[in-house]
């Protein structure tokens, strides 16, 4: 069984890691200084690279010597499982000078198990280091972040993703694959992980990534959907978008997260207009160019922009009402065909 792409293109020290300079810059010389504090928070979103950035940092800190301990702070996040944490934490490690804990998804602890982590993090033996990874530091008590010392981990950018996408697939002798990295850098929304998983999906088809061959796989949320979707709203054609919504209702899609990315098209859309330039927008550069130009034609009509700020009003508010709704496609089909009836008013 082969490796993932994931885990077989993991970054092994900072220089690998992508799009997180000042982080990385920041550790490498808390390395070399040696001047360790004994608890860190990384708190950023998903796929930015904390969890692997904390392997790095506990490697370099131990000189390659041991492994840190590796905690799921979702299923281990009460009082008992805490206070075992800390009491293996007075015990020294048996290889390296530091014994390190990476717990990862901490803002999953319960309020009584960070009760039990606070005397651990209050006074830590001097060989032991947490590192805390999470996407919602907000939910980590501030009596707990006040004695963290924290970096926060960005978004990755398209143009850093796309980069890392196309050394992947020329170490893996992908061809045409080009454009599908720049499609998957706009649609991963800053997370590495995320496009990669993309890229192997595609590359599971066939190692020839054509968009055609791409579009095969990533399906009814590719931006060929979305814009037949405008086109649908444009020409206030009812039955076409309860098609194109019951088709990926159908077909089993996150209708959720495709109001998502929906909603991040029309604000490109609108951009586009006001701009006039592909590159301030994630639309992929092949669907503007003069042989295919269909941002322009979706765009070229009277007040445009007014008809995609209405809409993007609309989703927003979609977006909130559904976030808890257990019959998605009915609520969203029923916002769009509003919105289109609210154009004849």
């Amino acid at each position: 069984m082969s490796r993932s792409l994931n885990l077989k293109y993991r970054p092994k020290t900072f220089e690998e890691v992508t799009g997180q300079t000042v982080t990385t810059t920041i550790l490498k010389r808390i390395v070399e200084t040696r001047n360790f504090k004994n608890v860190y928070l990384f708190a950023g979103k998903t796929g930015s690279g904390k969890t692997t950035c904390a392997r790095i940092f506990a490697n370099e800190i131990n000189r390659g010597l041991g492994s840190p301990i590796e905690i799921d702070a979702a299923s281990n996040n009460g009082v008992d499982q805490v206070r075992a944490i800390i009491d293996a934490a007075n015990q020294r490690a048996l290889a390296g000078e530091y014994k390190i804990y990476i717990i990862d998804e901490c803002h999953a602890i319960t309020s009584a198990g960070w009760q039990a982590f606070l005397k651990g993090i209050e006074e830590p033996p001097m060989y032991t280091i947490f590192i805390f990874c999470t996407t919602e530091p907000t939910k980590i008590p501030a009596t707990v972040l006040n004695r963290m010392q924290r970096y926060n981990f960005t978004a990755i950018s398209m143009e850093g993703i796309k980069n890392r996408l196309n050394y992947i697939c020329e170490q893996e002798g992908f061809t045409n694959y080009k454009e599908t990295c720049d499609l998957i850098s706009k649609i991963s929304q800053g997370c590495m992980r995320d496009a990669i998983t993309y890229l192997e999906q595609c590359a599971d088809l066939s190692t020839d990534l054509s968009v055609e061959n791409t579009k095969k796989i990533l399906g009814d949320f590719s931006y060929e959907s979305m814009f037949k979707l405008t086109w649908a709203i444009e020409e206030k054609d009812e039955s076409k978008i309860l098609a194109t919504i019951d088709s990926m209702a159908n077909a089993g899609q996150d209708l959720k997260y495709f109001i998502d990315l929906y909603l991040e098209f029309c604000l490109d859309l609108v951009k586009f207009i006001y701009f006039k330039d592909i590159a301030v927008t994630k639309i992929p550069a092949y669907l503007a160019t003069p042989d295919n130009d269909v941002v322009q034609y979706t765009v070229s009509k009277p007040n445009s922009d007014k008809l995609f700020l209405s809409l993007v009003d609309t989703l927003l508010e979609l977006k909130l009402n559904i976030k808890y709704d257990n019959s998605v496609g009915t609520t969203i089909e029923a916002y769009l065909l509003k919105f289109i009836r609210g154009l004849t008013e």
